[in-house]
């Protein structure tokens, strides 16, 4: 097994998964990336490639803080407390689709202990202010569940008896190819799935064309 640092991230790489100090579980390796996209492993470092899907994963808790004491100061505080662990479900579930290169940074920012602590730290200080108490309670509930991340340990164990049955692949594997593909198209070297797609809608392009003349 190899255990390798990547900044604050401690990754556990066995032969056939990789693991994170925080719990990330993926059923994917170095030569996974090299078969999936080869030579991309040249470009970026496979610490670095984990961070970012890592980002992703955990963006769902920070995103639906964030959501919970916007709309806590802007909307009803129990319409705040039904739509975030609803974002929470939707974004955890379907993340994968909107892996962008631009915005893993901020994620990347969001995501830290210091943001989110000041964050709800001046949230939570100003609703115990404004006499806010209901939204307070729910506040450091969910600020408990999301940095905890224990809405994410759920879905991933649902996530992972669904999966067991062959039914797809894993949520985090899901991002990891994501990210594999995003960064790959960025260097002008597309995995070969990806080649294939493209060749086939260049050519549905031409049929279609040729058809109408």
């Amino acid at each position: 097994m190899n255990k390798r640092t990547s900044h604050s991230l401690n990754i556990l790489e066995t032969p056939f998964s990789t693991v994170t100090s925080a719990g990330h579980w993926f059923h994917a390796t170095r030569k996974t990336i090299e078969d999936f996209v080869p030579g991309l492993l040249k470009k970026y470092e496979y610490e670095t490639l984990i961070a970012k899907a890592v980002a992703w994963i955990d963006s769902a808790d920070s995103i639906a803080m964030l959501l919970y004491f916007i709309l806590a100061y802007t909307t009803d505080v129990w319409v705040a407390a039904v739509l975030a662990p609803i974002f929470h479900f939707f974004w955890y579930h379907n993340k994968s689709g909107f892996v962008n290169i631009t915005v893993t940074p901020i994620l990347s920012l969001i995501n830290k202990d210091l943001f989110q602590i000041t964050v709800a730290a001046i949230a939570l200080s100003f609703m115990g202010i404004y006499g806010m108490y209901t939204a307070l309670i729910f506040g450091i509930i969910y600020f408990f569940l999301f940095k905890v991340g224990l809405l994410r340990r759920l879905w991933d164990s649902l996530d992972r008896r669904k999966t067991s049955r062959g039914n797809g692949l894993p949520l985090n594997d899901r991002v990891l190819k994501m990210i594999m593909v995003r960064y790959a198209l960025y260097e002008n070297m597309p995995p070969p799935e990806v080649e294939r797609l493209e060749r086939h809608v260049e050519q549905a392009v031409i049929d279609f064309n040729t058809r109408k003349k």
